[in-house]
C-alpha cells in the first residue's frame, strides 16, 4: 500500500468542506438580488454602488446606497434577522436625488448564479480533476501535493466568493458577508498555491528547503493582507475606506504573487540546464506565468485603474484555463512525474465514455426524431447495437492516439527509419550525425533516453546521448558488414515499463541502418583524432628541431666560428691562409644566418622566450613604434593571461595574427586596428580594421596571406573567416580548436 501524505488530504478536504458550506448557506439566506462588490474589493473606497441588479426591481444598477432600515453601512447592523419575504427600506442616491425604495427579499437564485459562474466551474474541475489524478498515482511527489491543495483552496473560493458575489444586504445582516470574506481570503492563499505548484513542478531535489519556501507563500499572501489591515485599523478613519481595506484580503496578493510565480517560473527554465526538464517546465511557464500576468493586465489593473474591466469579471478565470491542459501535456510528452502510462488508460477510458455517451445520445434523439415515440423494443435494441459496433473502433483509434503521444511511433517502423533517412540528408557535417540518430530516436519513440556508445580498443566510448540517463536500459548491438562497431542504449519508460516484440524488431531495424552512421562516424572521428595527433607530434618533432640546431648545431657552428677568428689573428693576414680562413668565416656566418631563418620558419623563437600573448603584444608594440605617427593605431584586447595552448595552436595563432597584421598595414589604409583574444573551448581570434575593406569583387585568384591563414586555421579543425563590414573596414575571424590529445 502507497502511504497517502495525511496533511495534505485533509487540508484539501477541509477546503471542499468549505466550498460545501458556502453553497448551502448561500442558498438558505434571503437576497436582495443585487452585487456591490468591485470584483475582489468589499465595496467602493467611500461608497456602497449597486453594481448589479434584478431586471425590474426597485434597485437599478449605479444607485448609491445609503442605509438600509436606518442603519448606514460599515456601522451597524440590522436588530432582527432577516427572511425571504420580509419588506426592507432601502435609502438611496438616484439621478442625483435621494428617495427611499421598498425591497422584498426573496430566495436566492443558486442555479442561475452557477450557472452564470460556468467559466469559474470549468477551471476548477478541470484543475481538480487533473489534480485528482496525479495525486491518486503519485501521492508522494511535491508537484502532486500542490495540485492536489491549490484545487482544494480553488474549489473553496469559487464556491465562497466567485459563483456567488457580496450584495447589499450582506453589509447589514447575516453571514454572508463572512461567506464572501472567506472566499477572499482562501483567494489570497489560492495564489500561493499557484506559487507552491510552480515551486514543486516538476521536481524537487532539495526538500528542506522546498518546504520552507512553500510555509513562506503561504504566510507571504497572510502578511500582505495584515500589512494592508493594520494601514486599515490604524491610519484609515473613514468607515467605508477602511471596510474596503479589511474586507479584501486578496488585494495585496494580487499585485505581488503574479510576478513572484512568473519569477519562480522563469528563474527554473534558466538554471535547469537539462533539455526534457526545460520542456516539461515550459508548458507550466507558459500557461500559469502567462494566465497570471493575463489576469492582471486584463482584469486587476483595469479595474484598479478604471473601476471596470474591458471583459467581465465572470470570464477571469478563463486567464487559467490552459494550466490542467499544461501539465497533461507536460505529462503525456514529456514523462513529468512519470504517470503518463495509467493517466494515458484514463484518458482513452474517460473518453470513450463521453463518446459512448454522446453516440447513445445521438442515436437515440434520431430515432425519438423519425419514429417517435421511443418506446418500442425494436429502437431502443438498434441504440444498443449501434453502441455496441462504436465500441471498438472508437477504443482502438483513441488507443492509437494516446500510444503515439506515450510512445511515438513504435507501431510504424517506416515512419521512423524514414524520419532518421530525412533527417540525415539534411546534415552537411559528420560531427551532427551521431547526435541526430540519437535525437530522431528519442523523439519519435518518446523515450527518456538515448545513447550511442563506440567500441574501443581501451572500451566504450559514449558518442552522443539525448534526454536523462535511467538506471533502467536496453542495449542493441549496432555493426558493419559483420563487424560490432559500438552499442544503442535505450532507456525504458518505467520501472516496470518492457520493449514489447514489435518495438525491439522495429529498433533492431533502426540499429541495422544506424550501424552504418556509426561505423562513418567513428571513421570521421578517428581521422580527426589522427590529424590531431599529426599536428600535435609535427609542432613537438619542430620545437625539438628548433632546440637542435640552435643549442647544438649553432653553439658547435658559432665556437667554430671563434676558432678560424682567432687562428686568423694567430697567423697574421700576410700569411695566405689567412685568405681562406677569412673566407671560411664568412661562409660560417652565412650558414649560422641561414640556420636562424629556419629555426624561425620551423617555430618563432620569441614564442619560446616569451609566450603567445606577450609575443603579440611585442609585435603589436613593434608596428606602433614602426609605422608613420598619422598612420594605423593598433591595439590588443585580451585577457591577463592565457591558458597553456598546445604547440600547433599558438603557433597558428601568431602566424594568422602577424599575417593580418601585415595585410593591414600593406593594403587596408587604416586609421585604427584591434586584436581581440577570447578564450572558452578553444581560443578565438578577431582582427577589425576601419579600412577600406576587402574588394567588393573577388579578386582573379585567392590572395596568399588569407589562403595561409585559412589552412592554418583549418588544418587545426577550426574555421576561417574574413569579410567585408558594412560600416567600412574588414574583420578578419579565426576559432581554433584544442585538439583532444593535446598535452
Amino acid at each position: 500500500m502507497r502511504r497517502v501524505p495525511t496533511l495534505f488530504l485533509v487540508l484539501t478536504i477541509g477546503f471542499l468542506a468549505v466550498a460545501g458550506w458556502s453553497i448551502v448557506s448561500r442558498a438558505a439566506a434571503p437576497s436582495d438580488g443585487t452585487a456591490v462588490n468591485a470584483g475582489d474589493t468589499a465595496v467602493a473606497a467611500d461608497q456602497v454602488i449597486i453594481r448589479d441588479a434584478v431586471p425590474g426591481g426597485p434597485l437599478r444598477e449605479g444607485d448609491r446606497l445609503i442605509a438600509v432600515n436606518g442603519v448606514v453601512p460599515a456601522q451597524g447592523r440590522l436588530a432582527e434577522p432577516v427572511r425571504a419575504g420580509d419588506v426592507l427600506h432601502y435609502e438611496i442616491v438616484r439621478d442625483e436625488q435621494r428617495q427611499t425604495v421598498e425591497v422584498t427579499l426573496r430566495t436566492y437564485d443558486l442555479a442561475g448564479n452557477l450557472g452564470r459562474a460556468w467559466p469559474s466551474l470549468l477551471v476548477n474541475f478541470a484543475l481538480l480533476g487533473t489534480a485528482l489524478v496525479i495525486f491518486l498515482i503519485r501521492p508522494r511527489d511535491p508537484a502532486a501535493h500542490a495540485g492536489i491543495l491549490a484545487s482544494g483552496i480553488g474549489v473553496a473560493t469559487i464556491a465562497a466568493s466567485g459563483c456567488f458575489q457580496l450584495e447589499a444586504l450582506d453589509l447589514f445582516a447575516g453571514g454572508q458577508f463572512l461567506r464572501w470574506y472567506g472566499g477572499e481570503f482562501c483567494f489570497a492563499l489560492l495564489w500561493g498555491g499557484m506559487l507552491h505548484f510552480a515551486l514543486a513542478f516538476p521536481e524537487v531535489t532539495d526538500r528542506q528547503r522546498h518546504r520552507r519556501w512553500v510555509i513562506a507563500g503561504y504566510l507571504g499572501a497572510v502578511g500582505l493582507y495584515a500589512v494592508i489591515a493594520g494601514y486599515a485599523s490604524l491610519v484609515v478613519d473613514e468607515p467605508l475606506a477602511r471596510l474596503a481595506l479589511l474586507g479584501s484580503p486578496a488585494i495585496g496578493s494580487l499585485y505581488v504573487y503574479p510576478f513572484l510565480v512568473s519569477g519562480v517560473l522563469i528563474g527554473k527554465y534558466v538554471r535547469y540546464r537539462d533539455v526534457m526538464l526545460r520542456r516539461r517546465l515550459r508548458w507550466l511557464a507558459g500557461s500559469l506565468g502567462g494566465g497570471a500576468a493575463l489576469y492582471l493586465a486584463v482584469w486587476i489593473l483595469p479595474t484598479a485603474l478604471a473601476g471596470e474591466p474591458p471583459i467581465p469579471l465572470e470570464y477571469q478565470t478563463l486567464a487559467f484555463l490552459p494550466v490542467p491542459f499544461a501539465v497533461t501535456v507536460a505529462i503525456l510528452r514529456h514523462r513529468a512525474l512519470n504517470i503518463e502510462v495509467v493517466l494515458g488508460r484514463s484518458l482513452v477510458y474517460g473518453t470513450l465514455t463521453v463518446l459512448l455517451a454522446g453516440v447513445y445520445i445521438g442515436v437515440v434523439s434520431l430515432l425519438s426524431l423519425l419514429f417517435p415515440p421511443l418506446d418500442q423494443l425494436w429502437q431502443q435494441a438498434v441504440a444498443a447495437a449501434v453502441l455496441a459496433l462504436a465500441v471498438q473502433p472508437l477504443r482502438a483509434r483513441l488507443q492509437a492516439v494516446v500510444n503515439t503521444k506515450l510512445y511515438g511511433e513504435r507501431n510504424d517502423p517506416y515512419r521512423v527509419v524514414s524520419t532518421l533517412a530525412q533527417r540525415l540528408e539534411n546534415i552537411h557535417t559528420p560531427e551532427e550525425q551521431l547526435p541526430a540518430v540519437v535525437e530522431t530516436i528519442g523523439v519519435a519513440l518518446r523515450l527518456p533516453y538515448v545513447a550511442i556508445e563506440l567500441d574501443r580498443n581501451s572500451g566504450t566510448e559514449r558518442a552522443a546521448s539525448y534526454g536523462t540517463p535511467t538506471p533502467l536500459c536496453h542495449r542493441l548491438p549496432l555493426s558493419y558488414q559483420g563487424e560490432l562497431v559500438g552499442q544503442l542504449v535505450i532507456a525504458r519508460r518505467g520501472p516496470r515499463e518492457v520493449l514489447r516484440r514489435k518495438e525491439r524488431s522495429m529498433l533492431a531495424e533502426v540499429a541495422r541502418h544506424a550501424g552504418t552512421v556509426v561505423h562513418t562516424a567513428r571513421l570521421t572521428t578517428d581521422l580527426l583524432r589522427s590529424r590531431d595527433r599529426l599536428v600535435t607530434a609535427r609542432e613537438e618533432e619542430r620545437r625539438r628541431l628548433v632546440r637542435e640546431l640552435h643549442d647544438g648545431v649553432g653553439t658547435t657552428l658559432a665556437a667554430i666560428t671563434l676558432g678560424l677568428h682567432a687562428t686568423q689573428r694567430t697567423l697574421g693576414e700576410a700569411v695566405p691562409a689567412s685568405v681562406l680562413l677569412a673566407r671560411l668565416q664568412v661562409a660560417l656566418g652565412e650558414a649560422i644566418t641561414e640556420i636562424r631563418r629556419l629555426t624561425h620558419g620551423l617555430r618563432p623563437p620569441v614564442l619560446e622566450k616569451l609566450g603567445l600573448l606577450a609575443a603579440i603584444e611585442d609585435y603589436v608594440g613593434t608596428l606602433n613604434q614602426a609605422v608613420d605617427p598619422a598612420g594605423c593605431e593598433f591595439t590588443l584586447d585580451a585577457p591577463a593571461e592565457l591558458p597553456a595552448l598546445p604547440p600547433a595552436v599558438d603557433v597558428a595563432a601568431y602566424r594568422i595574427v602577424c599575417e593580418a597584421l601585415t595585410n593591414v598595414t600593406k593594403h587596408a589604409e587604416a586609421r585604427t586596428c584591434t586584436v581581440e583574444l577570447r578564450t572558452g573551448d578553444g581560443l578565438r581570434i578577431t582582427i577589425t580594421d576601419d579600412g577600406i575593406g576587402l574588394p567588393s569583387r573577388p579578386c582573379p585568384g585567392p590572395g596568399i596571406g588569407l589562403g595561409s591563414m585559412r589552412e592554418r586555421a583549418t588544418e587545426l579543425g577550426g574555421e576561417f573567416r574574413a569579410e567585408r563590414l558594412a560600416g567600412g573596414g574588414t574583420m578578419v575571424s579565426a576559432s581554433l580548436p584544442m585538439p583532444e590529445d593535446a598535452p
